[in-house]
């Protein structure tokens, strides 16, 4: 019933808040976007999903009309605020840009000039390439040694340049070191400081904890100057996150993921720090660029996307498991009528590096993989279809590549 009346609002809302833009009554603006933005997020929240697409297209409606009449009356970080929960759920930027680089360029100015004298927590991750923490990342992140290894090339390699004959083509995954080094964002990103200084007020959808574990995992919207002040930065004091760190539920609450997100459409800024157009990816270049910046212990479960995928870490180190297609029958895929995050049929139950063989998941014994250490810097190609498993080993950002 309260589902019911969430969507009835949000319908009211967003009519009536498209009148207000045509009548220009900013004021109504205001109340009618954030009346329809309020009970769509309800709603959503109250039901894990939109009962249709609609309710994603009346919700974006009253974001962005709330956002113009924030804009109207000078309060420019409330109404990037509102453009930001209206990216997060799909508005795309160059549907308004103007009006997006507008509000932006407003809003950046009021943050800078409130946050000019604030004392900035500061922590810088280590670079994860040198021996020292190399060594150190085998011998306590990981429970056991890697026996299996991607296949793997330098980046000189003239490998590289037959890349679509010798990988994308076979569908067979490599790893390329170094790839990335030239990157800017190998460097900027190792500072905490950077994120929460130029972009803190900025909204962002982060998951808390792990859907595969015991802790569970929440979603929450909050500040990047939040997820990194209590989330990334206290993670860092860790050099190495150990396997069994998830199974410790303190240090489960601590575990938070801003996955999968397209970062850059909301702040194309952050493009000037990475190449946004691998060669790799063809003449057309990627559909979609993701961030994965996270504490230590996240972990994405084994799962696969019908995408090719070019996945680069930037900082940090990551522990990568992949499984290819003809493996499927030992790889217990989720039923597409069980938990909400199976039901594509791209997820598997199996706990990877730490399956239970003997019991429910015997099958998965006689599976074969390949498994890599990624390092900053370092990229895994991840053909089409090809399942795949991930886990943070210490505070880390990747960013990924669909095309």
């Amino acid at each position: 019933m309260e589902s019911q009346v969430n969507a009835e609002i949000i319908r009211y809302a967003a009519g009536a808040a498209i009148n207000a833009i045509k009548e220009k009554n900013f004021s109504s603006c205001i109340q009618m976007g954030n009346l329809g933005e309020l009970n769509g997020f309800r709603l959503l929240t109250k039901l894990g999903t939109w009962p249709d697409a609609s309710h994603r297209e009346l919700y974006k409606c009253c974001a962005v009309t709330a956002s113009v009449g924030y804009a109207s009356n000078g309060s420019f970080l409330m109404a990037l605020k509102m453009l930001d929960k209206a990216s997060i759920f799909g508005l795309v930027r160059e549907i308004i840009p103007e009006f997006f680089d507008y509000v932006e360029s407003h809003a950046y100015d009021c943050y800078h000039f409130h946050t000019f004298d604030f004392r900035m927590p500061c922590a810088i991750l280590p670079n994860y390439r040198e021996s020292i923490l190399h060594s150190k990342l085998y011998k306590e992140g990981l429970p056991s040694e890697i026996k299996y290894p991607v296949a793997e090339i330098d980046v000189g390699s003239s490998h590289v340049g037959n890349f679509h004959e010798l990988y994308e083509l076979t569908g067979k995954p490599v790893v390329i070191r170094n790839f990335a080094q030239s990157w800017s964002a190998i460097h900027k990103w190792r500072n905490m400081d950077y994120f929460i200084r130029y972009h803190g007020n900025r909204l962002v959808p982060v998951e808390r904890g792990n859907m595969s574990e015991v802790t569970g995992m929440k979603e929450d919207l909050m500040s990047i100057r939040h997820f990194f002040t209590k989330f990334m930065i206290p993670s860092s004091s860790r050099v190495v996150w150990p396997l069994e760190s998830n199974k410790n539920k303190t240090i489960g609450r601590e575990i938070a993921y801003l996955a999968q997100h397209d970062l850059f459409n909301q702040i194309p800024n952050l493009l000037d720090d990475i190449n946004s157009k691998p060669s790799l990816c063809g003449r057309s270049g990627p559909s979609r660029i993701n961030i994965w910046a996270g504490t230590g212990g996240t972990k994405t479960p084994l799962h696969f996307d019908s995408f090719d995928n070019l996945f680069v870490q930037i900082v940090g180190a990551k522990y990568v498991r992949l499984y290819s297609q003809e493996e499927t029958h030992k790889l217990y895929v989720l039923s597409t009528e069980g938990p909400s995050y199976g039901r594509q049929g791209n997820m598997s139950a199996l706990n990877c590096e730490e399956e239970d063989f003997a019991g429910k998941h015997a099958k998965a014994r006689d599976a074969n993989f390949t498994e890599v250490l990624m390092l900053p810097g370092d990229l895994l190609f991840i053909p089409s279809k090809t399942w795949h498993y991930v886990r943070g080993l210490s505070t880390s950002i990747s960013v990924n590549f669909w095309w």
